[in-house]
C-alpha cells in the first residue's frame, strides 16, 4: 500500500552508509522532524500529523531498517541512528528544527541530541526508550514487550499481508480502521534483526540515560505514557534519570498506552500543541 500522507511529497537521500525515505509536508510553519517506534514508518503519526501540520513544516522520515529506508544489517546502533537523523536535518531541512521522536525514535533522538547540532531547536520525547544496555525489570513483561513477540512471529511466520492482517487486528483491538493492513505491511519491510534484539534484550541502549538526558541544552517536553498501560518507563525508574531542570519538562499522560499519538490523540494532543507554541 502506498504511504497514508495526505499533501505531502516523498523523497529518497543517499546518506553514503544508507538511503533514507523521507516525506515533506506544507511549509506552514517552523520545522518539525518525526521519527517513528520500532516496527512503524514515517507515517506512523497519522492520527497527529494533520493538527502538526496546520502550524509547522513537517518532516517525517523512515529510520534505517524500516519503511522505505534501507537495511543495514549489524548497525542499528543508537548512534548509527543518530548519524541519520543529523545527516536529514544538515542536508534535507537546513534550519533549526523540533524533533519529535517516539519509542525507538526517542531514543535515538536523545542519541542525536547529547552531541548537540546547531541545528536542533527542542525535543518532544514520546514514551522515549531511553534505557541503558538492559530494560527496567518491571518493562520485561509489559504488553509493549508482548505486542513486539507476537509481532516476531508472524514475521517469521512467513504470511502475507492479507494473511498477517486479521491477526493483527485480533491481537491489538480498539486500534484505528487503516491499522491492521498498515501494520502488517510495516513489518514485512522492516528487518526483523532489529525486533529479534529488542525482544531478546538485546536491542542497543544508551551508555548513561540519566547523562544523556541531562546533557541536552535544548528544551525539552517528555511524554510518559501509563505504565499500567503499556508504557514502558515506570514511575520509579523515569524519576532516577530525569535531570531537575527548567527546560526539562515531563507529563504523564494516565490512561494512554506506549503508542499515545496513534491510540489517544485527544489526550496527547492539547498538551503538546500549547507547549510547541510556547516554543515560538
Amino acid at each position: 500500500m502506498p504511504l497514508l500522507l495526505r499533501g505531502f511529497s516523498d523523497h529518497v537521500i543517499d546518506t553514503g552508509e544508507v538511503k533514507i525515505g523521507y516525506s515533506v509536508g506544507p511549509d506552514n510553519g517552523p520545522p518539525l522532524l518525526l521519527l517513528h517506534g520500532v516496527t512503524s514508518r514515517r507515517d506512523g503519526f497519522l492520527r497527529v500529523i494533520d493538527s502538526l501540520s496546520e502550524h509547522h513544516h513537517v518532516f517525517t522520515m523512515d529510520q534505517r531498517g524500516h519503511g522505505f529506508s534501507g537495511h543495514t544489517p549489524g548497525h542499528y546502533d543508537r548512534e548509527d541512528h543518530a548519524r541519520d537523523i543529523r545527516f536529514v536535518m544538515d542536508n534535507v531541512i537546513k534550519e533549526p528544527v523540533i524533533v519529535w521522536g517516539h519509542s525507538m525514535g526517542g531514543g535515538n533522538a536523545v542519541s542525536m541530541a547529547s552531541e548537540s547540532t546547531e541545528l536542533l531547536r527542542a525535543l518532544v520525547l514520546e514514551d522515549p526508550a531511553v534505557f541503558g544496555k538492559s530494560r527496567p525489570v518491571s518493562t520485561d513483561k509489559s504488553p509493549t514487550v508482548n505486542t513486539f513477540k507476537v509481532h516476531l512471529e508472524l514475521i517469521e511466520a512467513g504470511l502475507s499481508i492479507e494473511e498477517m492482517a486479521p491477526k493483527l487486528q485480533a491481537a491489538s483491538p480498539g486500534q484505528p480502521e487503516y491499522f491492521a493492513p498498515w501494520k502488517a505491511e510495516c513489518l514485512l519491510q522492516m528487518d526483523a534483526n532489529i525486533l529479534r534484539d529488542v525482544v531478546s534484550g538485546n536491542s542497543s541502549g544508551l551508555d548513561d540515560p540519566s547523562d544523556a538526558l541531562d546533557s541536552i541544552d535544548r528544551p525539552v517536553l517528555l511524554l510518559q505514557a501509563d505504565p499500567t498501560k503499556g508504557g514502558i518507563l515506570p514511575d520509579d525508574y523515569l524519576a532516577s534519570i530525569v535531570p531537575d531542570t527548567a527546560d526539562f519538562t515531563v507529563q504523564k499522560i494516565t490512561g494512554a498506552g506506549h503508542n499515545i499519538n496513534r491510540e489517544h490523540p485527544e489526550l496527547m494532543l492539547p498538551i503538546v500543541m500549547p507547549w510547541l507554541e510556547n516554543l515560538a
